[in-house]
């Protein structure tokens, strides 16, 4: 009994010792690289159509960085799949880009994804094929909350993204519930890189 609590207690902590200290790293870091393609990592819609304060506060990141990275091509990323909601994550944030003044030819839907590997998994099809090059030989970046960022980077490797960019969106709503949810995410973050082929 006391071996199976022992390894219990090691598996629990485990994402605590070598998990967290990269994502509070990272949080910690004001992201800013350039790119051709930035990936705009969509969150939850609140009702039909709203951005959360979350996804409110990258849509607004995003439109600084497109303002001053007038090269850059956004892409924005999430599909419509909660209750009640009637739009698509990506058509939100397109519709808030167009609304401060980023051109409608900028700007790229990924609208169908329901997860982080999605986005990355959808999005890059959609840049490969506006580029015209692989996704080695083209500039990409993401751009998501900054507690989100080293999981992100960690899925944009696995997505085949050897050299990865990053954009930071600095999160003040409900941070702790959204560290909290890293760390349990970090489980199912280390079962695809080891078991999940």
């Amino acid at each position: 009994m006391k071996t199976v609590i022992r390894i219990s207690s090691s598996v629990l902590l485990a994402p605590a010792v070598f998990y967290m200290p990269f994502v509070l790293h990272d949080a910690s870091k004001k992201y800013d690289d350039d790119c051709e393609y930035l990936m705009i990592l969509g969150t939850v819609v609140v009702g039909a159509d709203e951005p959360s304060k979350q996804l409110t506060e990258r849509i607004e990141r995003a439109i600084t960085y497109l303002n001053s990275h007038k090269q850059a091509k956004a892409v924005c990323c999430g599909g419509c799949f909660r209750k009640e909601q009637k739009v698509s994550e990506a058509e939100v944030i397109k519709r808030f880009l167009l609304n401060n003044g980023i051109d409608e030819n900028r700007i790229l839907l990924e609208n169908k994804s329901t997860t982080t590997y999605e986005n990355f998994e959808f999005a890059l099809k959609i840049i490969e094929n506006d580029s015209g090059k692989t996704v080695e030989n083209t500039k990409i970046a993401f751009l998501t909350s900054d507690y989100h960022v080293f999981r992100s980077g960690v899925i944009a490797k696995q997505m085949g993204i050897e050299n990865v960019r990053k954009v930071s969106a600095a999160s003040e709503s409900k941070i702790l519930k959204r560290y909290l949810r890293e760390y349990f995410v970090s489980f199912d973050l280390a079962y695809r890189r080891f078991f999940k082929r």
